[in-house]
């Protein structure tokens, strides 16, 4: 009897073991909350949400294992993700039902890239030292993002997006591209949990004494050495950060570039099924008075978005509609850019279904004379490709002349991708330009989320760049990744701005995305040392 009694008093004395779903709740809600702020919504935005979020996250999976964890990171991302990238087809009345099943088909693909990010991050940074871990971490979120970006997939993953309307922490991507924000969003968010990790042991080892804590955390490497790790390259990236936004804050001043006004327009149309004639003139009507409104506030340069029109446009019935009445509106020096659907000429002799169009950009100067013209390059599978082929002409940039320059354009997703930009600048272009239809998305937060990455290509390669977009949330971007000018997002209007032309590389533009093959390289490593140690 005795000796029960006492091994019932051991065993009280013993501490109980937790179920890492207790007490998590509150910390899942929390995690999910700061994701949702810091992904793109026209709502609020909080970019400090992309830093802090993750570190939860990782904790989080840290307390489970096999399916339970996978469970865990799926469904909080699914919940991320249905808020920032939900796309409303119901919203649009002109979809098919193939493209609307098309879509669901890809919609859960999404968190499944960033579980698989989470996890394989965990799992492949688990051998190194403790202040090592938030670089291994970054290195293998990177290498995924980098390997998506490699193989032209144009679903935006990159973490580091999440910080563009943080210029002081963005600047870096002149030199590493977008692949270099994400690693540092990563790894800011893998330091503030190594260091909650270390404190919350320490805490249950000392019996949540605060004088005991303070001594253990004095005496405890793995938490100094990671809180040096994250300073050195906090500091690396702000200093840098700084140095480039007073070089551009000086060269501003002197005002040295040339360069020249631009409004785009921002028509929010083409939702609706009808495709009357009446409905036509009065969309066209609207990107006239809009047009006057932005040459009234000072526009030599008119865009329009893609889809601006929905038919062929050149040698057509259409032009006294679309081209004379801007022959009124736009000054002498003045442009305009328009997308279009123009035919391609090598399928011109086939029968009417097998012929192939371009998805085009055409510039027009004031007098409706032909310029140059852009076919896109990048035709998106399944849904462009039944329809559209890629121009023979590859990326270059249009003509602009002596006012504007070499204008590198490009077409609704090929903005999402760095490559474009960085051959159309290593091209030649002077300012970059997006035109872009997100109609097809309705009512959701895409066309932030879409416009956010023109941001990135303005850093990457020093240029301005103009977003254009059907359904609103137009930018003007100046060359250090500031916002100057912001479109309401499904609001009619036109926003202007000053685009400065400037002709220098950035050392990303001439190196290309050395930092997402370095990365994948060094997660493949990473997955070799690790089975290597399991095996050993």
């Amino acid at each position: 009897m005795k000796l029960e009694l006492k091994s019932s008093t051991q065993q009280q004395d013993l501490p109980q073991k937790r179920n890492p779903g207790e007490g998590s709740r509150w910390l899942m809600g929390l995690a999910i909350l700061l994701l949702c702020l810091g992904s793109p919504n026209r709502w609020w935005h909080w970019f400090p949400g992309a830093l802090l979020g993750l570190a939860l996250l990782f904790g989080l999976c840290e307390q489970r294992q096999g399916w339970a964890r996978w469970r865990l990171a799926y469904g909080l991302w699914f919940w991320v993700c249905l808020y920032a990238f939900w796309v409303d087809p119901f919203s649009v009345k002109v979809l098919s039902a193939w493209e609307i099943l098309g879509g669901v088909v890809v919609a859960p693909l999404i968190p499944l890239f960033f579980t698989t990010a989470t996890l394989l991050s965990l799992q492949l940074s688990r051998p190194l030292p403790v202040w090592a871990r938030p670089l291994g971490l970054a290195t293998v979120w990177t290498g995924l993002d980098g390997l998506l970006g490699l193989l032209w997939w144009p679903i935006p993953f990159h973490w580091g997006s999440l910080l563009f309307d943080w210029p002081l922490g963005i600047q870096v991507a002149d030199v590493t591209g977008i692949w270099g924000v994400t690693f540092y969003a990563v790894f800011v968010n893998g330091v503030l949990w190594q260091m909650a990790r270390q404190i919350s042991s320490r805490w249950q080892a000392a019996g949540g004494s605060l004088r005991n804590v303070l001594g253990e955390m004095l005496r405890n490497r793995d938490f100094w050495g990671t809180l040096a790790c994250g300073l050195g390259l906090t500091g690396l990236v702000l200093a840098y950060g700084s140095a480039r936004l007073a070089y551009f804050d000086a060269l501003a001043v002197e005002n040295r570039d040339p360069g020249f006004r631009v409004g785009a327009v921002q028509q929010v149309a083409w939702l609706e099924a009808d495709r009357s004639w009446n409905y036509r003139l009065e969309r066209y009507r609207e990107l006239h008075q809009l047009s006057a409104q932005g040459v009234a506030a000072g526009a030599q340069l008119v865009i329009w978005p893609e889809g601006a029109l929905r038919a062929r446009l050149l040698n057509t019935g259409l032009e006294p509609y679309v081209i004379e009445p801007m022959q009124a509106i736009l000054p002498p020096e003045g442009a305009l850019i328009t997308g279009a659907t123009e035919p391609d000429p090598r399928t011109a002799h086939l029968p009417e279904p097998e012929q192939r169009f371009f998805n085009t950009a055409l510039l027009l100067d004031a007098r409706g004379n032909l310029l140059d013209w852009f076919g896109k390059q990048w035709i998106f599978p399944y849904f462009e490709s039944g329809r559209y082929v890629p121009s023979p002409d590859g990326y270059r940039p249009l003509d602009g002349g002596e006012l504007f320059g070499p204008l590198g354009v490009m077409i609704c997703l090929e903005s999402v991708l760095p490559a474009p930009s960085r051959t159309l600048t290593r091209r030649g272009a002077e300012s970059l330009i997006v035109i872009s239809d997100d109609s097809w998305f309705g009512n959701s937060h895409w066309p932030m989320l879409h416009g956010q990455l023109s941001v990135f290509r303005a850093v990457e390669n020093r240029r301005g760049v103009v977003f254009v977009n059907n359904t609103g949330g137009n930018l003007v971007v100046d060359p250090s990744g500031r916002l100057q000018q912001v479109g309401p997002i499904f609001q009619r209007g036109v926003i202007t701005g000053e685009v400065r032309r400037r002709s220098e590389t950035t050392f990303y533009n001439r190196a290309g995305d050395w930092l997402a093959w370095l990365t994948l390289g060094l997660s493949l490593g990473l997955w070799r040392w690790g089975s290597r140690a399991r095996q050993g």
